[in-house]
């Protein structure tokens, strides 16, 4: 049976009485003479409220019946106080008439069908069999949505008999016991048990925010009422933000975040250079140690560098090396080697790693890897005499 109180999307509360009682482990599920809460369907999502001051954490339709699960006890006769959440119901119902104003003119204008629906926190999509859909049709639906809106159409539920009903809707989508139209002026005439606004005023404003290509056409993408004015108070939030960190105004924020990437572009340069001249300083310093491997360690050095160190030793000073990392209570190894010698870093490596539980590994003339550092592996690579 249709709840006709949930015509009215301003009716939030009301006095009724406790009829059926199920007990659910600690929780409780009850029907009651008559009900405000809206059971979600048709995409849209349940009711938000409370019972004799008591959170609704569940609803349910069973035996023809609309439960409510509950963690208070009550019995049958007792009195119960209902109240919906006016704010989050009003969102819904505004997103759902939206839906259905949007999809109207998409489907009187361009004889297409609506395939899905879905609600989001930030925006809501509505997809459609589009062959095609581009930014002059989405400015054109959303002029269009907001001149209806500022036209006031009213947008009524109505319940006709299927002689009635028959030459606005197919045939085959009126097999039920009792219709529910949803009519929003003659725009449009839906079958719909979800509930609405009473006119396209309440929706304040539509805004078309974007489009995408599916598998089966085209999802447009909308934000509406409450739901656009909260999405544009963030955004504004983040904006201010950016604003104040850069010190630009909101106009000239993609022209202060286009300078800074140029920038960072050119300081990465600037590091690629002077980590070159650093390497060079660092092996001619290196290189007056007569042995036959170098080894060093570091402690101010990340991990990236010292391979790339290891590296331009071995194939600019045609020298082996075997570099050390501490990184706090971490460590790295490289093991390099020249491509034209007969040392082989992989083995190298290999005994380190099991010798000192480090992971990684590598090729002939390059391994690397790391774990927990230790003085004795500080210790032991000092005494490496030759790869």
């Amino acid at each position: 049976m249709i709840n006709k109180l949930l015509d009215n999307c301003f009716l939030t509360e009301l006095n009724t009485t406790v009829t059926d009682v199920e007990q659910e482990q600690n929780l409780y599920w009850y029907a009651f003479k008559e009900t405000v809460f809206f059971r979600k369907q048709g995409g849209m999502a349940s009711d938000i409220g409370v019972i004799n001051g008591s959170e609704v954490l569940d609803i349910k339709l069973k035996d023809n019946k609309q439960w409510h699960l509950m963690d208070i006890e009550m019995q049958v006769g007792d009195a119960a106080f209902m109240s919906i959440n006016l704010h989050e119901r009003f969102r819904k119902c505004q997103i759902h008439t939206a839906q259905h104003l949007i999809s109207a003119l998409l489907c009187n204008v361009y004889k297409v069908e609506t395939l899905s629906h879905h609600v989001g926190d930030d925006e809501n999509e509505i997809e459609f069999n589009l062959e095609s859909f581009n930014d002059k049709m989405a400015n054109e639906l959303m002029v269009l949505c907001n001149g209806l809106i500022r036209d006031d159409l009213e947008v009524s539920i109505q319940y006709p008999s299927r002689s009635e009903a028959v030459s606005h809707a197919p045939a085959e989508k009126l097999n039920h016991d009792e219709l529910r139209v949803v009519r929003i002026g003659s725009l449009d005439y839906n079958l719909c048990g979800c509930m609405h606004v009473p006119s396209l005023r309440y929706l304040q404003m539509v805004y078309i925010s974007g489009y995408e290509k599916t598998s089966r056409g085209y999802k447009v993408k909308y934000i509406c009422g409450d739901q656009l004015l909260d999405s544009v108070s963030r955004r504004y939030k983040v904006l201010n933000e950016a604003s104040q960190t850069l010190a630009l105004s909101h106009l000239y924020l993609n022209t202060g975040i286009n300078k800074l990437m140029n920038e960072q572009k050119a300081l990465s340069r600037d590091i690629i250079l002077w980590k070159q001249k650093y390497f060079t300083l660092f092996t001619e310093k290196l290189m007056q140690n007569e042995t036959e491997l170098l080894t060093y360690e570091f402690d101010d050095i990340d991990v990236k560098s010292l391979v790339q160190l290891a590296q331009y030793i071995s194939s600019e000073h045609h020298r082996p090396c075997v570099l050390l990392a501490k990184l706090f209570d971490k460590c790295h190894v490289a093991v390099a080697a020249p491509k034209d010698s007969d040392g082989d870093c992989k083995a190298l490596f290999k005994e380190l790693a099991e010798r000192f539980e480090l992971n990684g590994g590598g090729n002939e003339w390059l391994s690397q890897g790391g774990g927990v550092y230790t003085k004795a592996l500080s210790d032991y690579v000092k005494t490496i005499q030759k790869i």
